[in-house]
């Protein structure tokens, strides 16, 4: 089994290798929000326990996307860098300062093709996670911590990035309650 290059455990390729060496003809994802929410948990913390870049400032940069081999399978790049990455669709992104040991909340952009639905159904995302698409879609890229410098833009060393705890549940959110 081939290992993933961001955790302990072993990549999509070399557990569909395996299934269908073992006469499986097919994969079934199942709950897939059951597993992806603690596995990011933990990639982040390997992410930030890390220190790629000593104790210098560095960006967590998150990319999931389906995968094309195996339907029902999403795969999950962690990538640090030094400099802000540019906002893209499908991507997620936290900044990390190693010395005062405190990580904050860039932006989460879902995929360009579900812009719309997300924006048609506001009652079922955050008002955040709205206006991020909205922003992006609108190109104001100063509100993702860039200025702009002659024909481009460039980090705002500046910039205030959001607080991890700033999610409030909306009035409406559902509760099931099992008696």
């Amino acid at each position: 089994m081939t290992k993933s290059l961001y955790a302990d455990r072993d990549t999509v390729g070399s557990i569909a290798l395996d299934a269908a060496a073992h006469g499986e003809r097919g994969v079934c994802a199942g709950d897939m929000g059951h597993e992806l929410m603690p596995g990011l948990v933990a990639d982040l913390n390997t992410s930030i326990h890390s220190k790629p870049f000593g104790n210098q400032e560095f960006y967590i940069t998150v990319h999931e996307t389906k995968d094309a081999q195996i339907p029902n399978m999403i795969r999950r790049r962690m990538v640090e860098t030094q400099y802000r990455p540019f906002p893209e669709p499908n991507t997620a992104v936290w900044r990390h300062d190693p010395v005062a040991y405190k990580t904050l909340f860039c932006w989460a952009i879902p995929h360009w093709s579900v812009f719309d639905q997300c924006l048609a159904n506001p009652d079922y995302y955050s008002d955040e996670q709205l206006a991020d698409i909205k922003n992006f879609k609108a190109e104001k890229n100063e509100l993702f911590g860039f200025v702009k410098h002659g024909k481009g833009w460039i980090p705002d060393p500046n910039f205030k990035d959001r607080e991890l705890d700033r999610y409030k549940p909306k009035k409406d959110d559902v509760k099931i309650v099992i008696a």
